[in-house]
């Protein structure tokens, strides 16, 4: 036999390395630190912005958080049908395009009603990632793998988060607000071309892919109780985590005397080392709980929760400064560390056809309305009682429910997964 030429080799070599499930999971986790990190810069650009556009500290407010959650949990829906019927990569594309440019309009912006705008945009191209890429992942990865797989996706969110929150305020102060969103936005259009070279065949439409009535399978998903007990217990965690992150700096400024300035960058490397090291222990960790039992990696998530509840407390009680650092730098490790397994679950339960679906219902119950009644929640607590201790404390109290719930979901999951399903999809 003739050996090939080099080129041909070469070409082969490299449309073989392209359909690798961990290259796939490198581009999509780098569009993931993107997603993240456009998403959680603007606060760190409030007082330019406030200073510049005159806003008023209710529509900084607004644009913050309501002008992007608003569209975003309404378009997962959106998105997460496109994904279960077309190419998911294209889906994604399609939303970092319109994300990215949405981004660098908000540098444009002259009002308050212009920055919504962008903002609003900004959400709904940000809603395509998680319907589609958690698809990608359920069918490239296969289980023994997809928890490591989604530990390592889920990273991103902290890495982008920090390193956008970090870098966008150092852009602000050299190179003004407007600067920061140019080059946001103009990264995200960069990963594009990457993005659209992982390879995806069409889906064959008379095979089970073919297309289901949306609001049958909404109805569906919704009336299975594993699945609802899943997105319960998920939404109380990531409710109290994000009361807990969202508050706690104004914790260590009121009640601890630290500095504006030292309690953001204490808060900023905890966020970023803690969720790091929590996504990629839980997603490792995963894998091997899922062996013991069936929805195994429920019992990590149950362990998870009930490791945050003691660290958070001692964060808020202790008058230790290296005891607070401990509990600082520990909380974000565990409360990052239950969600991995929890999607892990998800993926096995939910139909591979419907998965673009049942996770455009997840990040409504994560997104629009975990992580807006979290920090609501603390803050109205703690008007009401006039101590933001007590409010914090609210979020350790839901951890230890959220705990309690992941237990109880893996008992559903064991109770209600026939046998045979079982064996060929949890085991």
């Amino acid at each position: 036999m003739m050996p090939r030429p080099a080129a041909e080799t070469s070409a082969a070599g490299a449309a073989s390395w392209r359909h690798s499930p961990w290259y796939m999971l490198a581009v999509i986790t780098a569009v993931n630190a993107v997603n993240w990190a456009d998403r959680q810069v603007v606060p760190i650009l409030f007082p330019g912005i406030r200073s510049e556009l005159a806003l008023s500290d209710t529509q900084l407010g607004i644009i913050g958080g309501f002008a992007f959650s608003l569209v975003y949990a309404g378009a997962s829906f959106l998105f997460g049908y496109a994904a279960d019927r077309t190419i998911r990569r294209n889906v994604v594309a399609v939303g970092l395009v319109v994300w990215s440019i949405a981004t660098a309009a908000s540098g444009l912006a002259t009002g308050f009603g212009s920055l919504f705008a962008a903002r609003f945009f900004t959400g709904a191209g940000e809603a395509s990632l998680y319907p589609a890429t958690m698809s990608l992942i359920a069918e490239r990865f296969p289980v023994t793998r997809r928890g490591r797989a989604m530990g390592i996706f889920g990273a991103a969110a902290a890495v982008g988060g920090g390193l956008g929150v970090g870098l966008g305020g150092y852009l602000a102060e050299t190179l003004g607000w407007r600067t920061v969103f140019f080059i946001y936005g103009a990264v995200g259009l960069l990963l594009v071309p990457l993005l659209l070279s992982i390879p995806e065949a069409r889906r064959d439409p008379s095979d089970e892919n073919r297309p289901e009535p949306p609001g049958r399978v909404i109805r569906e998903l919704l009336s299975d109780r594993r699945l609802l007990s899943l997105w319960v217990a998920g939404c109380i965690m990531i409710g109290a985590g994000f009361g807990y992150g969202a508050w706690v700096p104004s914790f260590l400024v009121r009640t601890r005397g630290f500095e504006v300035a030292v309690a953001g960058y204490l808060f900023g490397v905890a966020a970023l080392t803690g969720g790091v090291a929590g996504s990629l222990l839980g997603g490792v960790l995963a894998d091997r709980f899922r062996r013991r039992r069936l929805a195994g990696e429920l019992d990590l998530s149950a362990v998870a929760a009930l490791l945050a509840m003691p660290l958070v407390a001692l964060v808020l009680a202790s008058t230790s400064l290296p005891l607070l650092v401990v509990g600082g730098l520990l909380g974000p490790v565990a409360i990052y560390a239950f969600f991995p397994p929890l999607q892990t679950v998800l993926t096995k339960i939910a139909p591979q056809r419907r998965l673009g679906m049942a996770y455009a219902i997840n990040i409504l119950f994560m997104a629009g309305i975990g992580q807006a009644l979290g920090p609501f929640v603390v803050g109205r607590v703690s008007d009401a009682t006039g101590s933001l201790v007590t409010g914090l404390a609210i979020t350790a109290v839901a951890m230890g429910v959220a705990s309690a719930l992941a237990l109880a979901t893996g008992h559903v999951v064991r109770r209600e997964t026939p046998r045979r399903s079982a064996r060929e999809r949890l085991e």
